[in-house]
């Protein structure tokens, strides 16, 4: 069974049908990079996983998965850290179409990541590189906005907000199941916001709070 047919079954309230006459509906996409270190300026992209949440939905058959091949496969004890192994990177897309597809998927829609910053780093990298690119979508953190909203002792890792949600997730650090951990703790966000504050702005100013109650950027 593949993930997103395993999730579906995991949660099966997490894409309920459209409401009949619903004005449209925000489309953020949630993302998780897995990369070959932590370093923007000198590692790579190794695969980007993505999903859309409409409004306060998480639509998994709205989703993206991408493999992405390096120049060169990582070294033996590198891959024991990120462990996508040396196959799987020479089976993935070229960056430049990793680029396009990622670009073409994500359209407008506000970006949404656990620890944006590292995420944002390495995809505009990416995007210079491979296509003379640049994302202008706006971001939130996850990192900053679940702090924000739940300030008494916040964990301070996905895992930890997960755990305070009791969100289970069977599969964990590698980038499409990250990203839909990541879409449900967003979605278990937006439910504690009235409908007036459930939009970019609002979500990041709400963000900048959350840097001064236990957030990270």
């Amino acid at each position: 069974m593949s993930l997103t047919g395993w999730f579906v079954r995991r949660w099966p309230r997490a894409e309920p049908p459209e409401p009949a006459g619903a004005a449209p509906a925000i489309r953020w996409v949630i993302v998780d990079l897995e990369t070959s270190g932590l370093d923007p300026s000198r590692d790579v992209l190794l695969a980007i996983g993505a999903v859309a949440v409409h409004g306060d939905r998480v639509v998994v058959s709205d989703s993206l998965e991408l493999g992405v091949r390096p120049e060169q496969t990582s070294s033996r004890p590198n891959i024991l850290v990120h462990g996508i192994g040396e196959q799987a990177q020479r089976a993935g897309v070229s960056p430049g179409e990793a680029c396009d597809r990622f670009l073409a998927y994500v359209g407008r829609s506000p970006l949404v990541a656990f620890r944006a910053g590292f995420d944002r780093g390495f995809m505009q990298r990416t995007l210079r590189d491979h296509r003379q690119a640049r994302l202008r979508n706006p971001w939130i953190d996850l990192a900053l906005l679940a702090p924000a909203l739940h300030p008494r002792t916040p964990p301070d890792t996905l895992d930890g907000w997960l755990a305070r949600f009791q969100i289970g997730v069977e599969q964990r650090h590698q980038a499409i199941s990250d990203a839909m951990a990541s879409a449900m703790l967003f979605q278990r966000l937006l439910a504690g916001l009235p409908p007036a504050e459930r939009h970019p702005v609002a979500l990041q100013r709400l963000s900048a709070q959350g840097r001064w109650l236990g957030g990270q950027a």
